[in-house]
């Protein structure tokens, strides 16, 4: 591949090989896993452009084909918590606040840069499923979080960018119909956020069948065994079941093998995302990192809660923010950051 980002990317794999900082296995497996560069001027999308004239995939069509797993990566808003020069620590959330604290991040204001990132990564990514863990798809349960989510932010404050994402959705077009991955490990889960119940009062969006969505439960015998009385399979209910313990890895061969899934926008919470790369089968996360929102937001005389960071400078393997990834594209606005980081994944286990 001749990009000009790849050729960069090789670059700086090299001199991280160089440094130790990652083995010479590791380096072989980025290198010839490659990675993909969307233009959108080259779609004709000039408006988007302007935004983002570069969108970069830690992976190329190639690899991502001879995957025996969905090509898997994560989405999230971060904010500097402290008033310094973009070291962090970086957090995703503020404890106590309604949301979790998330609108307050970018300052109480939607950005322009983090709605297109967000909304172009879950038309490229999520256009076969987004997976959330059952947790956090009970704290939101009157959501969707599809690209409308995020994207319909441009119908009133720039309507030639929604209609440039629109565009975009229909050209990379989908395989099928959007599917809803659910993470319910055990029946335990099940009981403990009232589901069932909470299906039968109908206040479960993506349970909704007039939003003709299909939902995967991914789950044990036991889960499968309580949950498929009160949530009957269907054409747009299934239960992908491990067995008697619950096996994610086996889960993600068997999405991508029955339901032929090949890109997953995991949309699960931090814990799940951090249980996900830990098992080596996290591709990718993609970050709009901001600049620190003021004193009245972030009540910079409180220390930051550790289960709020979401990294910090120097704790990527190439001293970036976040801890085990390299960065692989950067774009500056101002004093936005919109990353894309990649994390090396176990060839032995996802091809």
């Amino acid at each position: 591949m001749n990009c000009r980002e790849m050729l960069n990317f090789k670059a700086h794999l090299e001199s991280l090989a160089e440094q130790r900082k990652i083995t010479s296995d590791q380096l072989k497996h980025f290198l010839s896993r490659g990675i993909q560069v969307i233009s959108p001027e080259n779609f004709g999308l000039d408006n988007l452009a302007k935004i983002l004239p570069r969108i970069v995939i830690g992976a190329s069509t190639d690899y991502i084909d001879k995957m025996k797993v969905p090509y898997q990566a994560t989405s999230y808003l971060a904010a500097n918590s402290q008033d310094n020069d973009n070291i962090g620590p970086f957090i995703y959330k503020i404890n106590g606040r309604k949301a979790g604290g998330v609108p307050l991040l970018s300052g109480g204001k939607r950005k322009q840069i983090d709605n297109a990132f967000a909304s172009t990564h879950r038309i490229l990514i999520g256009r076969d499923a987004i997976m959330v863990s059952a947790v956090n798809l009970m704290l939101n349960k009157e959501n969707i979080w599809n690209w409308h989510f995020f994207g319909d932010f441009f119908k009133e404050n720039d309507r030639n960018v929604y209609e440039d994402l629109c565009k975009l959705e229909k050209k990379i077009g989908a395989p099928g119909p959007l599917a809803y991955i659910i993470v319910a490990r055990s029946d335990r889960t099940f009981r403990r956020l009232n589901f069932i119940q909470e299906y039968e009062k109908n206040r479960i969006a993506v349970l909704d069948k007039k939003r003709d969505m299909h939902v995967i439960f991914l789950t044990n015998e036991d889960g499968y065994d309580f949950a498929h009385i009160g949530l009957p399979e269907s054409d747009l209910l299934s239960y992908v079941v491990t067995g008697k313990e619950f096996d994610f890895c086996k889960a993600m061969q068997i999405l991508r093998d029955k339901y032929h899934v090949r890109n997953i926008l995991n949309d699960g919470g931090r814990l799940m995302s951090n249980g996900v790369r830990d098992s080596g089968l996290l591709a990718e996360e993609r970050v709009t990192l901001e600049p620190y929102p003021g004193n009245d937001v972030m009540m910079n005389s409180e220390e930051t809660d550790p289960t709020s960071i979401l990294g910090k400078k120097g704790l990527g393997i190439d001293g970036g923010e976040l801890e085990g990834a390299i960065l692989l594209h950067s774009i500056v606005i101002g004093k936005e950051r919109a990353n894309v980081y990649t994390y090396p994944l176990k060839d032995e286990m996802v091809l």
